[in-house]
């Protein structure tokens, strides 16, 4: 009981932070949203902040997990980007609060985001750069800037939709034609 209690609280508090960020939701709303008392959460949790690291360690480790595995089972670097783009955008579909959290994060200038993706960034890396020698991608770009990119363009579709289906509604009544649009743009400016 205690285990799914806990959960609750990290998706709870996932929820509330991806709506309000990290400085306007305090422990009596997480409490409330949650059906549990302060003294649960403090239970499993030493403070707000301890509370707000784990709801970020919880969901990033669920898409970097998968990311990893991407990157030990696609060998075709072409291949990889375009599965990870798509892998990235699911995982956002599904879970449009990642996003939300994230942009508070980033917003709130915490620098543990960078801390958390630097194994991920660091193995795309050697993996562009590999490409890059082997003839596979042009070279002379920063692979930071390619994953940059496409994980800007995926979370700003999901924040900011309200804005972004004015210009086009279409690719919000078609998702799909979004990321495949998405994807072969990416892939042909990385193409030598």
């Amino acid at each position: 009981m205690t285990i799914d209690k806990r959960q609750k609280i990290l998706n709870e508090a996932l929820e509330l932070f991806s709506e309000f960020g990290f400085s306007h939701v305090s422990i009596n709303m997480i409490a409330k949203q949650a059906g549990v008392t302060k003294s649960l959460i403090f239970h499993h949790f030493t403070n707000k902040e301890q509370l707000w690291d784990e709801v970020k360690e919880s969901y990033f480790s669920q898409y970097a997990q998968a990311q990893l595995s991407l990157f030990e089972l696609e060998k075709d670097p072409i291949e990889l980007i375009k599965k990870s783009m798509r892998y990235y955008f699911e995982y956002i579909q599904a879970n449009p609060q990642v996003a939300k959290f994230f942009a508070y994060a980033h917003l709130e200038g915490d620098e543990k985001c960078g801390q958390m993706d630097k194994e991920l960034i660091q193995r795309g890396s050697e993996l562009v750069l590999a490409a890059q020698e082997a003839g596979q991608m042009r070279k002379g770009f920063n692979s930071a800037v390619l994953v940059m990119s496409f994980l800007t363009t995926i979370n700003q579709y999901f924040v900011a939709s309200c804005h972004y289906s004015q210009w086009d509604q279409s690719l919000y009544n078609n998702p799909e034609s979004f990321i495949n649009e998405l994807i072969e743009l990416t892939v042909e400016g990385i193409k030598p």
